[in-house]
């Protein structure tokens, strides 16, 4: 019997690093050739770009390490929404997209952090992450009211709540040992 043989982890990189750089071309050939200039291709070569850095950079590593990947990638999400704002002439990025990117990415990076390097307390963390988000709603439609100038909550309310209560059940398992026990037994965890 022959052994199926392994695939090349290079081969793959290299591969898609080609799937990606093909459309990359593309669109600036046809941007360039029809308009002489770009217009409209930054648009789609950022998001293959940012896409590309979430798919398959991480593989060019044999360990990759998501406390370090996560924020390249936000800053990539970041450095694209600058871009589409500036292209655009608009002026929505400082005072809106940037500080909720730069909350979204602190809450995340912290509990992949935690996750990563803490062998214990997987609920409290996953707990407090749900608390954050909670307030994090709010925080996003504040900024968004402020842009728009609007001075009462509408929507967050509903997700906060929902982030918050999960939360605080999150916690209660994480404390109340009896429970704990019973949710292991009952869902494999």
């Amino acid at each position: 019997e022959e052994k199926p043989q392994e695939m090349n982890h290079q081969g793959i990189v290299f591969v898609l690093t080609f799937v990606f750089l093909i459309p990359i071309l593309l669109n600036l050939v046809c941007d360039l050739s029809i308009n002489q200039k770009m217009v409209w291709s930054g648009y789609p070569v950022g998001a293959l770009i940012l896409g590309y850095f979430i798919i398959v950079f991480p593989n060019w590593f044999k360990y990759p390490n998501p406390v370090i990947l996560v924020p390249v990638d936000f800053a990539g999400v970041i450095l694209y929404l600058a871009y589409i704002n500036f292209v655009l002439g608009e002026n929505w990025f400082l005072p809106f997209a940037l500080p909720v990117s730069l909350m979204l990415m602190f809450i995340v990076c912290a509990v992949i952090t935690l996750l990563r390097y803490l062998k214990s307390g997987t609920l409290y963390i996953l707990g407090g992450a749900s608390i954050a988000l909670g307030a994090a709603s709010v925080i996003t439609e504040i900024l968004e009211n402020a842009m728009i100038s609007r001075d009462m909550l509408i929507w967050s309310y509903y997700p906060c709540v929902v982030f918050t209560v999960v939360g605080i059940l999150l916690l209660l398992i994480a404390v109340c040992k009896p429970i704990r026990e019973s949710f292991k037994r009952k869902f494999f965890i």
